[in-house]
């Protein structure tokens, strides 16, 4: 992986042009794969404790040069991100994305052609693009939402009920908040949009976000409360990909 040049931005700033939809996935795709890596980055760390701890110290050298390395490549990532963050709300593609997955359900002749089997489990692993959801299940327990939307304060609840000051340190925290994009505020900023009040905790959550926007964001709220993402399982009501 290499940093972005001004020929790599160019590209994008074509893409935002000419595609505005692919720039939106290819940042999303980016952000889980640098929280992949950051999860990755951890799990080394605890490898690397233990082997200091049996004494293992060429093992211990080994596991920190690799981690280095994989938290320069997280660093380069969340470049290309900022970068298309910036051309994005430039562009205010981020609406766009947000009107492609919003879907009239009313103006479809054929509803019911689109349904699904709601009690079928989703990982967050798989592309939500298009697809409507009727509730999640986190820990064994079941909640009952209507959108994208309430997934994600729903889930927020959830985790602030479990400890509220994880769910509080997500505001300084630079990994929950971009350098450009900002998810959580202890005040309501006017670059926010479709902000939603967290009242157990005293923050503000931006909710205008994709289906995958808002799966990469529970990616990493739940890895911060170290809650397995098996653990965590989505219900949908409607898939309307054929429609795209």
């Amino acid at each position: 992986m290499v940093g972005v040049s001004v020929m790599d931005l160019k590209v994008f700033e074509f893409l935002g042009a000419e595609v505005p939809n692919s720039v939106g996935d290819i940042r999303e795709a980016l952000d889980l794969l640098a929280t992949s890596i950051d999860t990755a980055i951890e799990q080394v760390g605890e490898k690397v404790t233990k082997s200091f701890e049996n004494k293992d110290f060429k093992k211990a050298a080994e596991l920190s040069l690799n981690s280095e390395e994989l938290d320069s490549i997280s660093k380069k990532i969340q470049e290309v991100i900022s970068d298309l963050d910036t051309i994005i709300y430039d562009r205010n593609i981020d609406e766009d994305l947000k009107e492609m997955d919003q879907i009239d359900e009313k103006s479809i002749p054929n509803y019911n052609d689109y349904l699904v089997d709601t009690e079928v489990e989703h990982n967050l692993y798989e592309d939500l693009t298009h697809k409507r959801p009727c509730a999640f299940k986190i820990e064994g327990t079941r909640v009952e939402i209507k959108d994208w939307k309430g997934v994600l304060v729903q889930t927020i609840n959830y985790l602030a009920k479990k400890d509220p000051n994880i769910v509080r340190s997500f505001v300084d925290d630079s990994k929950m908040n971009g350098k450009k994009v900002i998810y959580f505020s202890r005040v309501k900023l006017p670059t926010m949009r479709a902000v939603v009040e967290i009242k157990s905790v005293n923050i503000y959550v931006a909710t205008n976000l994709s289906a995958n926007g808002i799966r990469n964001l529970l990616i990493k709220m739940l890895n911060k409360y170290n809650i397995k993402l098996s653990d965590y399982k989505i219900y949908l009501k409607a898939d309307y990909s054929e429609l795209h």
